[in-house]
């Protein structure tokens, strides 16, 4: 089957370009570390791109996940994670590529995968998904259709303020969730825990701190000092979606990214944390909390979709 549209990926880390079909399987992909300057990033891109197009249609779409406040038009406003400020991006793809590019948040892209053809697809109308990566993605799904606000920032999850007091993340905003539940979060707190001696004699023993990636295969062994850090990013996690779940009632709620490998080790807590702060417990069905379905690939998928969907009109 034919790819419908080529679909990219940016993340904290990584540059993973797709060739998608239309049920969403990958024909071909190019993953490559993500540049921490701008022009350099957007040549990362841009390269990706050629060398997925090589041989590809003329008229084949392209779309861009990429992490941050992107407007209607493309343009990469701001971003905690990543280096680009009012940079416009779909522009310069334009540009470089000779071709229509579409440009949405990252998350937002994966939402749209999932809700499509991943652990959201039996969803009737309404999703909103979390995406604990390096940093905290999110998208909302209302009526069957992606949400995407006014100016198109809708589904900054990761910026919810669960503890007015607490920590900033990489944003400089006190007490959001992605101070708590992100990557490098997760990351932190491991190393409060090193430095506090309480990984000595662990698997995870070693001369510098565990990185979050250390944390989830720790806690995936039994490490107890491990599984009670995920436990807290879990318990944070499920107070943030109830919040959105006494906003907006959703069917689903679907939790992907690098940490949502670890499983219920994130998922119980956040499911009972959901449970402890939802309004009205006893007198709703429970929102299911589920592992992502799609793995690393879904932004890419999200993204091709999206932008095949564009150019259908």
């Amino acid at each position: 089957m034919p790819p419908v549209a080529l679909g990219i990926d940016v993340g904290g880390t990584k540059i993973l370009g797709a060739l998608v079909d239309d049920e969403g399987t990958v024909l071909q992909q190019q993953v490559v570390p993500t540049p921490k300057e701008d022009e350099p990033l957007l040549h990362a891109i841009v390269g990706v791109a050629r060398g997925l197009l090589d041989g590809a249609a003329p008229d084949l779409p392209v779309g861009l996940g990429f992490p941050g406040l992107i407007t209607r038009d493309g343009v990469a406003r701001y971003g905690p994670n990543i280096s680009l400020r009012e940079f416009p991006l779909r522009a310069r793809l334009e540009a470089e590529l000779g071709r229509a590019v579409l440009v949405d948040n990252d998350a937002t892209a994966a939402t749209w995968a999932e809700f499509v053809i991943g652990a959201g697809r039996e969803a009737r109308a309404d999703m909103l998904m979390f995406t604990l990566g390096t940093g905290v993605g999110g998208g909302l799904v209302i009526g069957g259709r992606i949400v995407r606000g006014s100016q198109g920032f809708a589904g900054e999850l990761g910026h919810l303020i669960i503890d007015v007091d607490g920590a900033s993340g990489p944003s400089g905003i006190p007490g959001e969730l992605e101070a708590y539940s992100a990557g490098n979060a997760i990351g932190r707190m491991a190393n409060h825990a090193f430095l506090q001696g309480h990984f000595i004699g662990t698997l995870l023993e070693g001369p510098v701190a565990p990185t979050g990636e250390q944390v989830t295969w720790g806690a995936l062994q039994g490490v107890e000092p491990a599984i009670e850090i995920l436990a807290r990013a879990g318990r944070y996690l499920g107070i943030a979606a109830a919040g959105l779940v006494n906003c907006l009632d959703p069917e689903l709620i679907v939790v992907g990214g690098g940490a949502g490998a670890a499983g219920d080790l994130v998922l119980e807590p956040a499911r009972a944390s959901l449970a402890d702060h939802v309004l009205g417990p006893t007198h709703r069905d429970p929102v299911p909390v589920v592992a992502a379905g799609l793995g690393p690939e879904a932004g890419a998928i999200g993204a091709a979709f999206l932008a095949a969907e564009e150019g259908r009109g």
